[in-house]
């Protein structure tokens, strides 16, 4: 999820009809400027090079699950339908990109992938290797923190999260060393001190290495 706000304008985003390397162009209608979630940027337009701001506000999960949250919750529905088909299903089940495959062969095309930025690096993590949770040190000594449940959908977020100095599992519980705080998994949070999360996003490796060529995989 990113911010509307940008230099003193509130923006209203909306798909440009366009993708580059098969990932979605948003387009605005204040400054018609184009802009790459995959890049994390503006492409082209008035606004070109102004960097996209992540807010820590979006969650991903099935409907199911998300009814038993907000049972009160409307849907937008263009004719009524609740039975419509998965048009995706064919994609998802596949091995081969949408228009494009990876060009970077250190994961299949559709590999499931947890991405971020950090500094001005990129990073991807297949999301198999960290079911059941998993800590990484970044380059620069920062911690980071992956963590999905055991055979958990591909359309469930993963929980992501920065400490200066480190992440340990104790007793089967895994804690941020600074703080104390520990991870629940049932809340997807820690609890007992405040943790930062880490913004990023799941995707598949094709989308992103092909607009992220220099992205350092962790495993």
């Amino acid at each position: 999820m990113y911010s509307r706000d940008y230099e003193g304008k509130t923006l209203q985003f909306e798909p440009s009809g366009g993708l580059v390397n098969s990932a979605l162009i948003l387009q605005d209608k204040e400054t018609d400027t184009y802009w790459s979630i995959m890049e994390g940027k503006a492409v082209a337009g008035e606004l070109s090079g102004t960097k996209l701001v992540e807010l820590p506000l979006g969650e991903k999960m099935q409907w199911r699950y998300w009814r038993e949250k907000h049972p009160d919750t409307l849907v937008l529905s263009i004719d009524g339908r609740e039975d419509a088909p998965n048009g995706y299903a064919g994609y998802l089940a596949g091995s081969r990109g949408m228009f494009a495959d990876a060009t970077d062969e250190r994961l299949p095309s559709m590999a499931p992938i947890f991405a971020f930025r950090h500094g001005d690096s990129t990073y991807a993590v297949p999301l198999e290797s960290f079911e059941g949770g998993k800590a990484y040190t970044l380059d620069d000594g920062t911690h980071v923190f992956l963590y999905r449940r055991r055979g958990a959908s591909m359309f469930h977020s993963t929980d992501a999260y920065l400490s200066a100095t480190g992440f340990e599992r104790r007793d089967g519980v895994w804690i941020e060393t600074e703080t104390g705080a520990t991870f629940d998994p049932a809340s997807s949070s820690f609890g007992g001190g405040p943790v930062r999360p880490l913004l990023g996003f799941d995707t598949f490796w094709y989308t992103w290495s092909l607009a992220n060529s220099e992205t350092r995989l962790l495993h």
